[in-house]
């Protein structure tokens, strides 16, 4: 949990908010349990959110609360992140994982997703009725966040409510949910308190009932007024309005107070939320507690919350006054009791904010780049766009840490530029200031950079000879020179660089580094890399544990290239592939990886020998989730199913997927690979039509480059084909040619590839190659050709489990033996009536884990919700 847990904590009503307002009670209760949305519209002092807390706090059992306080800073993410744990302790039966879908809902497909999924598991719930309440909405800037509530509220089902709490209407369709009966409206003028209400009011507090007109022509029913009035005990001017009563709440309550009080509140106003321990931190009084318990006591303006720990939230209008009069009389002060306060907060926006108040960016920088890589991890980028929006451009500039944080994000928006542009800065700034490691990181950070745009100067950065003590620097670097020395065809040198830089990695256990020394399904295939990636892979499932990450599918996606291309291990490819579907889907597809899995699947088809597999999941990649945009990605595409459709003698796929690698220009393709993938595709095209000598020529170029066709992943193929054009031809002698050597490459793990020949398997079989290459050779040559023959594999993987709809008709088509034993032993303890922490209590797992297996369960059993799971289970075992 990246945000403060006094964000999900509702008030505590007490005092005045207990009085029953029957003129306003009855129908906002009435709302609450009947409406769409509850709007509750009015100025700050009104008591809106008193108001609110006071209906939910005696609701029947069965009833839902989620409650959400909105930031200044708060953007879409972040208000889903806290919604999502606001919805913790009601079990929602999500059939995807809710951090993973925070995490993609950064653009509109994203957060359509999230908003479909939620709906699903809000009308899955088992409650009677539920409520979320959206509180101070007024404060965020994010359009995003009101395009979500909008979409949230017209689909929300009956035994839900959205409450919006919000010192002005919000930009939401409240004109046709009105016209629609489905809005519900409590303005200024309803919460004013009237003068039967502040007769009540004078009553429970023991004032003078001749007070009343006084008080009501001085207040306006402006319930802040009601209150400060009353506290202060005698006549004077309107206090009806802000400004009036921040002027009285300074002379007549924070200058009577006792000095030792005072002082107190005037220091600890700077906390968002004050506990014992934060606010003796931030003031230095041990008897903090104390204090607190008079503040209370006195019916200052404070709001308790619902917390662990005694825990009051100071009023706006209260905290503005104090911290005003603070400015005034100790504007020194002020600075180190943000600092004091920053010091104790674990939220890191709130962190940022407090020590860019105080003055102290480059402490706030430093919060920056610790918080950003877990941003980022989780999707959150435009958290962390808006953490850097933040700071000045003197800080910007003069800051190391505001460079690297820009680094990661531009690394993960493919913004290759800016990246560069930061990490020269970083870089520079490091070495102005003597400190190795952050030089050093910038130095990895432009090497990253320099590949993804020209390579030009890589090699002179000096990268092999960083001197920072972090695995960081060590590792970006790493891959990058590894990428550099693959493309230049520097195989031992990739090697042996990637398994210095798994060295530097395997010190580390952070998710976000793992991911970055991926060396990706570009070193998947190069002679003698297999070890080093089952490595990383290894390491990289290690570190995931149980957490949503895409670290964890890309590892087993990886795994799954691994084993095709490398062991031509066709069913151990399958495997693979089905579990990285499966996580996949719990992590809501994210596009990278489930691209990649297409490429994967497809692969696999053709490696088969499926056809009509094969051209499924051309139509599939084709159409489905993009591994990135421009000419460069359709070139992959165009490569990858330009491959496999060779593989299947499918020439339509072939010519046109031929054509758009000859439309593609040459810096569009991988650096050195234009010009060999035409020549492959080519004489796979002149193969079809039986043009022996144009796929003879054609092929035979293709394999002079040899360190280009590594690359290209097509190696082995190729080479079986060009000797198949060769014997047909009859021209045996030139046949062996190609398959010199074969024996090496099969021990380097080279040779997996052959999968992709599977057609001309019988015609290479046939021929006597006793003579024309030594044992060594014509015994794995033979040995894959017989293999090439005799493999049976299923057309295609199992597709994952797709997530039933919830519905309230649907029926149970599983039955136990669909189910693992864990999973029944979940299903057994839903029965009980557990909940998912207590689950995770008996069964020592994470609730995370829980939360899968739940949704597992559901799926498996084609069902929409926990409590008919329990029904399932008591009827069926």
């Amino acid at each position: 949990m990246t945000f403060a847990r006094t964000k999900i904590q509702p008030p505590r009503p007490r005092g005045r908010v207990l009085l029953s307002r029957p003129r306003v009670d009855g129908p906002l209760r009435d709302a609450l349990a009947t409406q769409r949305l509850v709007l509750v519209s009015a100025p700050a002092g009104y008591g809106k959110s008193a108001l609110m807390a006071q209906q939910l706090q005696d609701w029947p059992s069965g009833v839902a609360l989620a409650w959400v306080s909105v930031d200044a800073d708060d953007d879409l993410p972040r208000l889903l992140e806290c919604l999502v744990a606001a919805l913790e302790p009601y079990d929602l039966p999500w059939r995807s994982a809710p951090e993973a879908l925070v995490a993609g809902a950064g653009d509109a497909n994203g957060r359509a997703r999230f908003t479909a999924e939620l709906l699903n598991a809000l009308e899955a719930t088992d409650v009677s009725h539920g409520v979320i309440v959206i509180d101070d909405l007024h404060r965020t800037r994010d359009e995003d966040v009101h395009r979500f509530l909008e979409s949230l509220v017209d689909r929300l089902g009956p035994r839900w409510t959205v409450a919006i709490l919000t010192r002005h209407d919000p930009p939401l369709a409240l004109a046709r949910w009105r016209a629609a009966g489905e809005l519900a409206e409590f303005s200024q003028d309803a919460l004013r308190w009237t003068r039967d209400e502040l007769a009540a009011w004078l009553a429970a507090a023991g004032a003078a009932p001749e007070r009343l007109d006084a008080l009501l022509a001085r207040t306006e029913g402006w319930a802040a007024g009601v209150q400060l009035a009353l506290r202060v005990g005698r006549g004077g001017a309107s206090i009806g309005s802000e400004r009036a009563f921040n002027d009285f709440l300074t002379e007549e309550v924070i200058d009577t107070l006792d000095a030792e009080l005072r002082d107190f509140l005037l220091q600890a106003c700077v906390l968002p939320e004050l506990t014992a321990v934060r606010a003796a931190a931030v003031t230095g009084r041990a008897d903090a507690a104390r204090l607190l318990e008079r503040v209370e006591a006195l019916g200052l303006f404070v709001t308790p919350l619902e917390a662990p720990e005694p825990t009051l939230r100071l009023h706006d209008l209260f905290r503005a006054a104090l911290e005003q009069r603070l400015r005034l009389e100790r504007p020194d002060a002020l600075p180190q009791l943000l600092r004091r306060a920053a010091a104790g907060e674990t939220d890191p926006v709130r962190c940022i904010t407090l020590l860019l108040r105080s003055g102290d960016a480059a402490a706030a920088a430093q919060v920056l780049l610790a918080a950003t890589p877990a941003w980022i991890t989780a999707g959150a980028l435009p958290t962390a766009r808006a953490m850097l929006a933040l700071f000045d451009a003197a800080s910007r500039e003069r800051l190391a840490a505001w460079h690297l944080s820009q680094c990661l994000l531009g690394w993960a928006q493919g913004d290759f530029a800016t990246m560069d542009a930061s990490a020269r800065a970083a870089e520079a700034l490091g070495r102005s200031a003597g400190d190795t490691e952050v030089a050093d990181m910038g130095l990895g950070y432009r090497a990253i950079a320099l590949n993804f745009l020209s390579r030009r100067g890589l090699r002179e950065l000096g990268v092999e000879h960083l001197q920072a003590r972090a695995p960081a620097p060590h590792v970006v670097s790493g891959v990058a020179l590894a990428w550099a020395h693959i493309d230049e065809g520097r195989f031992d040198e990739a090697r042996q660089c990637y398994a210095a830089t798994l060295q530097h990695l395997e010190r580390s256990t952070e998710p976000h580094l793992w991911y970055q020394g991926n060396l990706g399904t570009v070193g998947v295939h190069i002679p003698g890399m297999g070890p080093l990636i089952e490595r990383w892979i290894d390491g990289a499932l290690r570190v995931s544990g149980e957490q949503p990450l895409t670290l964890k599918a890309m590892a087993l996606m990886t795994r799954g290239w691994h084993r095709l291309l490398v062991n031509g291990d066709i069913a151990g490819a399958r495997d693979a592939l089905e579990a990285t579907q499966q996580e996949l889907r719990w992590l809501a597809e994210p596009t990278g990886v489930n691209a990649l899995a297409s490429v994967l699947q497809l692969q696999i088809a053709a490696a088969s020998g499926d056809a009509a597999a094969t051209r499924e999941a051309m139509q599939q990649l084709l159409h489905g989730p993009s591994t990135g945009q421009g000419h460069r990605a359709r070139w992959i595409i165009a490569n990858f199913i330009a491959g496999c459709a060779a593989a299947v003698g499918d020439a339509e796929a072939l010519r046109e997927q031929l054509a758009v690698l000859e439309y593609t220009p040459v810096d569009s393709a991988l650096p050195g690979l234009h010009a060999i993938v035409i020549d492959i595709a080519r004489g796979h095209v002149a193969w079809l039509r039986g043009d022996d000598e144009a796929a003879i020529s054609a092929w035979q170029r293709a394999v002079a480059d040899e360190t280009g066709l590594i690359r290209t992943r097509l190696d082995a193929p190729t080479r079986l084909f060009l000797a198949a054009a060769c014997a047909r031809a009859g021209r045996l002698r030139e046949a062996a040619a190609p398959l010199v050597g074969w024996h090496a490459r099969a021990r380097l793990g080279a040779a997996g590839s052959a999968l992709f020949a599977r057609p001309v398997a019988a015609l290479l079989a046939a021929q006597a190659w006793r003579g024309q290459l030594d044992e060594a050779d014509r015994g794995e040559l033979e040995r894959w050709l017989h293999r090439l023959a005799t493999v049976a594999v299923p057309s295609q993987p199992t597709p994952p489990t797709q997530p039933t709809p919830p519905d309230a008709g649907t029926t149970a088509g599983g039955s136990v033996g669909v189910l693992s034993s864990r999973e029944l032993e979940v299903l057994e303890r839903v029965a009980a009536g557990d909940s998912n922490k207590l689950i995770a209590r008996a069964l020592v797992v994470s609730p995370h884990t829980v939360k899968r297996h739940v949704a597992n369960i559901l799926d498996k059993l084609a069902l929409a919700s926990r409590g008919r799971a329990a029904a399932w289970y008591r009827a069926n075992v």
